[in-house]
């Protein structure tokens, strides 16, 4: 897992290195260094079939949100933000986000497979495609960034409402008992989503 810190010593590494290759005129084995040449993250990679290319496109998409919330990253394509929820990217190329490190068991079969079971999730597209933002503690609300359409799952425990309150902190929608869903809604209004 890296944070901030970690991230920016990797990228003064990765730079150092791209310049000591750079002058020697040799390359790291079949590809250049990138910042996800961490323990696992790499192998995530290659498993995922995701090219060298692929693999810096997604790693800028991973450090401009780290940027953008903090947190920590956790696997190549998620982050775990400092609300407790967790942040996942879909792969490049890809439009539905999925689990790298350990695929999610989903308790309702109607659940997206990024949306494991006792979760709420928000998607940043519609038909759960996009950014997911996945929350599993009901300690804090996840705060919702995106306007306009978008989709929700609602897999928490049977019967679990969630609630979504606009930036007022006014309450403006409580979804249907768990399961639950919306393909096709609409983030503009929402501010933050309490779970449960």
């Amino acid at each position: 897992m890296r944070t901030r810190k970690d991230r920016r010593s990797m990228r003064l590494a990765v730079a150092m290195a791209s310049s000591t290759v750079l002058l020697a005129g040799t390359t790291f084995g079949a590809h250049t260094a990138t910042a996800l040449d961490q323990p696992g993250f790499d192998a995530q990679v290659r498993k995922a079939g995701l090219s060298s290319a692929q693999a810096e496109v997604l790693q800028a998409r991973v450090d401009a949100e780290l940027d953008r919330f903090g947190g920590t990253q956790t696997a190549a394509n998620e982050i775990r933000l400092p609300d407790g929820s967790e942040l996942l990217l879909p792969l490049p190329g890809e439009a539905h986000a999925r689990d790298l490190d350990a695929p999610a068991r989903v308790r309702d079969q109607r659940a997206p497979s990024s949306c494991g079971s006792y979760t709420f999730c928000a998607y940043s597209g519609t038909n759960f495609t996009g950014t997911v933002k996945r929350q599993r503690l009901c300690s804090e609300p996840i705060s919702i960034v995106w306007n306009g359409p978008g989709s929700w799952s609602n897999n928490q425990s049977s019967g679990t409402r969630a609630r979504m309150y606009n930036g007022s902190g006014r309450l403006i929608y409580t979804t249907p008992g768990a399961y639950s869903e919306d393909r096709n809604g609409d983030w503009t209004p929402v501010a933050r989503v309490d779970a449960c």
